[in-house]
């Protein structure tokens, strides 16, 4: 390692279980421990009679407090005032900027950071970018799945405001290959680009594996895109012939009454688990004990469930072009079907359902392949990135208006 860097990562608060988001957390304790001294800010939305309108998101923002030391990380809360997708489309991130640069500019002075380094495209990476140019740093982003899927559509052009984030971007990650293809011809060729995909904890994976046959597991948020109807629907036409098979379904979502009347509908009350949200180390161990992941939905940036069901032995089934590609080779580590294609998905189910043994193989390649992926090796790969920058002397960092 060159030299220890004070890094500054942005990040609005997710309203998840997460200290503020578990990824990008996952990054900062992995840079942590190649002695990197990562400071997060995590800005927390707060809307006009939120109690009301959107009671989960008031929650988290009642429980999160203005700073905290998560995992040797410290990481401050300022709130800032979000206006919806509307809001967004005229502001970008400024708000979001408005709230973070005084604490920014403050930690600055404390201890001067190297860079900023933020994480998802539209609000943060305009906020990031705004404080960085600010501070006259470097401006790093890596963008992660949505905020691509949802600004960066084929045949549409972007916004300029989300073009000119991604081009003044002095470096940019994408998790995925797909992704980084999406932006890249807003870049320009001379910019430093890299694909970064994400880790797995291997610390949460079990370590010994005992997969029970037949078992099949599905995780994700309850949405259409996820395809958790289509699974259910395959898995439907092979019960009958496999009465030792299960299907356990994890998340929550707007989906969940549909699914819930489809499996009583079908009779699989008995076969069929809808269990709701899980904590993620249950989710891991329900993984462990399960035959084969399935997951074949589309608007995947990467998705690192695919992985993290492989590191505990499952077989994975994802979707044909989408970010996991980058990871599974169909028929080698894993399986890839057209996404949300029932037949292929059944055909998928029935061939490890008539003959697991002949899968082993498969199974351990996908099982060592993921187990590659670390955050450790995600971390490394970034600090290079970081380097690189900062070694280049080619960059203007002076404060301009975003």
């Amino acid at each position: 390692m060159e030299k220890r860097l004070r890094i500054l990562m942005m990040i609005h608060r997710q309203a998840d279980n997460s200290p503020y988001c578990f990824y990008v957390h996952e990054q900062a304790k992995a840079l942590t421990a190649r002695g990197h001294e990562v400071v997060v800010i995590s800005a927390v939305g707060v809307t006009p009679m939120m109690k009301r309108l959107r009671p989960g998101q008031a929650e988290v923002a009642a429980r999160t407090p203005k700073e905290a030391v998560v995992d040797g990380v410290r990481v401050f809360y300022p709130r800032y005032l979000t206006l919806g997708n509307a809001g967004e489309r005229l502001l970008g991130g400024r708000l979001l900027a408005a709230s973070a640069l005084p604490v920014a500019k403050a930690l600055h002075r404390e201890k001067p950071f190297d860079l900023v380094h933020a994480h998802m495209l539209p609000r943060d990476g305009h906020a990031g970018l705004i404080v960085a140019r600010a501070l006259g740093i470097p401006f790093a982003l890596t963008v992660h799945g949505t905020d691509i899927f949802h600004y960066f559509i084929p045949g549409q052009t972007p916004w300029p405001r989300n073009v000119r984030i991604a081009r003044e971007a002095d470096a940019l990650m994408a998790v995925s290959t797909l992704l980084m293809s999406r932006v890249a011809p807003y870049r320009g060729g001379e910019k430093l680009s890299r694909v970064v995909p994400n880790g797995v904890d291997l610390s949460l994976v079990p370590q010994k594996t005992d997969n029970m046959p037949r078992a099949v597991i599905s995780v994700g948020t309850l949405k259409a895109r996820k395809c958790m109807d289509r699974t259910l629907e395959a898995f439907a036409r092979l019960a009958g012939e496999y009465p030792d098979a299960t299907l356990t379904i994890v998340g929550i979502g707007e989906m969940e009454a549909q699914l819930r009347a489809r499996i009583a509908e079908l009779g699989l009350e008995d076969r069929v688990t809808l269990t709701g949200g899980l904590p993620h180390a249950e989710v891991l161990a329900r993984m462990a004990k399960s035959d084969l992941f399935v997951l074949p939905s589309w608007g995947e940036g990467y998705g690192i469930v695919y992985i993290e069901a492989m590191a505990a032995g499952c077989i994975a089934v994802g979707a044909q072009g989408e970010g996991i590609e980058d990871t599974i080779t169909d028929g080698e580590n894993g399986f890839l079907v057209p996404a949300g294609d029932i037949d292929a998905t059944e055909r998928v189910m029935r061939a490890v359902f008539e003959n697991r043994e002949r899968y082993a193989a498969l199974r351990e390649k996908g099982r060592r392949d993921a187990r590659a992926l670390t955050w450790a090796r995600n971390a490394q790969t970034v600090e290079e990135i970081y380097f690189e920058l900062l070694n280049s002397g080619g960059n203007n960092h002076a404060q301009t208006r975003h």
